[in-house]
């Protein structure tokens, strides 16, 4: 063979091996692409369930003295203060001084004028009776000293049962504690105002302020948890009274709870109480599951192998459950609970593992 021919032929072969080769590498690329683009994506996947979920709410308050168990210690006559004897928050005992007081002078002025009205009425008496006797006097003018000596004894009595002049000390009337000290050493007090206020050790409650659109779940006897806002026991309360006015400070409404003997709370103290918005029959998922969008919130279910995305509400949350409703939401589906992030909807799914149960 001459060597133009064997040149010729050499060309030949390597022109169709590059060819060749350059056609392998193309599929074998292509392949691998399509490997990659169907090859599913691995997820965890749990059971959608229908049941009842509680989700716990909080609200802030603080232990009040019952209002009807109050005890609010006073005077009936017009006092200065000389000594308040105890502090807010203090045990007392039945008996124990509070406070010393002196009558106002206005007070002294009208005992004295009590006392000489009573004097001045009895002499009359006295003189109408001898006259009277001496038949100088009629019945009428006798019946009517009488009735203004007993008026006028009346009104002295009247002023020392108050505690004119007498023993100025005021004391408590049971055992308790003492819920606030109206007055201070010196000041004046109207006839009946306010000293200090008293309130049994068990005559104590809660005030919580809660927010209006909760009061659907509280009506008289709902249990809620109450506890301090710092380091202590809870104790189980009950609902007393809820109010209808919103406070105009806080916006909050007042909801007066009720606590059982012993509580050992401090009156002022601040607490929280908790209860439970509840959902019965509500279907219930991972909360892992539920995915933020732009639009929204969503789910993946699985349906024969491939993901589907579904729009959903998330309602109620209580630990890792929480409550969706949607308009293709059903009971006993597996939804995505590892693995979303990574894929889109009608995607290609092998399910790696059970999530733990709702």
């Amino acid at each position: 063979m001459s060597k133009g021919k064997i040149t010729f032929w050499i060309a030949v072969i390597a022109i169709v091996a590059a060819g060749y080769f350059l056609f392998s590498r193309k599929g074998g690329s292509d392949a691998g692409a399509d490997a990659d683009q169907e090859a599913p994506v691995p997820v965890e996947v749990a059971k959608i369930e229908r049941k009842t979920i509680a989700e716990p709410v909080t609200a802030y308050g603080s232990v009040v003295a019952q209002p009807a168990r109050l005890q609010v210690v006073s005077a009936a006559f017009e006092t200065r203060v000389r000594h308040i004897l105890v502090a807010p928050g203090q045990v007392v005992q039945k008996g124990e001084p509070l406070v010393e007081v002196d009558p106002s002078a206005a007070a002294e002025l009208q005992l004295r004028q009590a006392v000489n009205a009573s004097d001045a009425a009895n002499r009359d008496l006295q003189q109408t009776q001898s006259r009277f006797n001496m038949k100088l006097a009629t019945n009428q003018d006798l019946g009517a000293s009488q009735k203004a000596a007993n008026d006028a004894q009346l009104q002295l009595q009247s002023l020392r049962q108050a505690g004119l002049g007498t023993d100025h000390l005021l004391r408590a009337a049971e055992n308790g504690i003492v819920a606030k000290v109206d007055a201070q050493a010196g000041q004046i007090v109207p006839v009946g105002g306010a000293l200090v206020e008293t309130v049994a050790a068990d005559d104590i409650e809660v005030k919580l302020g809660v927010e209006p659109e909760d009061l659907s779940l509280l009506k008289a006897g709902t249990p809620v948890e109450i506890a301090p806002v710092q380091d202590g026991p809870p104790v189980g309360g009950a609902v007393r009274l809820v109010t209808r006015q919103t406070d105009p400070e806080t916006r909050l409404v007042d909801v007066y709870i009720s606590l059982p003997q012993g509580s050992g709370l401090l009156l002022d103290s601040y607490v929280k109480g908790s209860f439970n918005r509840v959902a019965e029959g509500a279907l219930v998922a991972p909360a892992d599951a539920v995915q933020a969008e732009e639009d929204g919130f969503s789910i993946f279910t699985v349906n024969d192998g491939k993901a589907v995305r579904q729009n959903v509400t998330p309602g109620l949350q209580a630990g890792e459950s929480i409550e969706v409703t949607g308009t293709a939401v059903r009971e006993g589906e597996a939804v995505v609970t590892t693995g979303a992030h990574e894929m889109d909807d009608g995607e290609a799914v092998t399910i790696g593992g059970e999530a733990k149960e709702p």
